[in-house]
């Protein structure tokens, strides 16, 4: 196993034993959902792509492999330990330590004052297992930033085709499973109601 996978494995450990709600999951994300995530993204999105909990950087690697310019990403993380795992991997990333519930004040912060057009916010909070108000509040900040024909895609270990009851405010256009993953996913990807594809 590559000298990058063990340490990605060991800190993703060490945050699980220390933290485990906010992680949903025994495991990192598969580089199998990572590049089925990225396949829903254009090479040259027109805004920024948001990652929110960008972990140790799986989902990260497929959204640069996929080829989207690194200029316009920006990662988000609240893990003071991942964030610094992160910018040894991807050191000329924008990479955020911060709560995706201040979605705004992060990006005003790292992106400038101006007027910010997010195209795509690539989630994988463990939407399922934070607080209901903790996820309304992240759900909101999105809906707020995210441009009114960008998308937001989240995936989760629930496979019910029922969506999060927070994700009312979005209309899902688009559910699959990962079976390759483990455990398998369900990724959805979600526009603000009202429009079109």
């Amino acid at each position: 196993m590559p000298l990058q996978a063990v340490t990605s494995l060991v800190t993703f450990g060490t945050e699980l034993l220390n933290n485990p709600r906010p992680m949903g999951s025994a495991v990192p994300s598969s580089r199998f959902l990572a590049k089925r995530m990225a396949r829903f993204l254009p090479r040259s999105p027109r805004g920024y792509v948001i990652e929110l909990g960008a972990g140790t950087g799986a989902i990260t690697a497929a959204l640069l492999g996929r080829g989207i310019p690194p200029e316009r990403i920006l990662s988000i993380e609240r893990s003071e330990t991942m964030v610094k795992l992160l910018k040894r991997r991807f050191p000329h990333l924008n990479i955020a330590l911060g709560d995706a519930a201040e979605l705004r004040s992060l990006l005003k912060a790292h992106l400038g004052a101006g007027e910010i057009d997010v195209s795509y916010v690539v989630s994988s909070l463990p939407l399922r297992s934070l607080p209901e108000p903790v996820v309304t509040r992240i759900l909101q900040e999105v809906e707020h930033v995210l441009h009114k024909d960008g998308k937001l895609l989240q995936y989760t270990y629930d496979l019910r085709k029922t969506p999060h009851p927070a994700l009312s405010a979005f209309k899902r256009r688009c559910t699959t499973v990962v079976w390759a993953n483990f455990p398998p996913a369900r990724l959805d990807v979600f526009q603000k109601n009202g429009h079109s594809v």
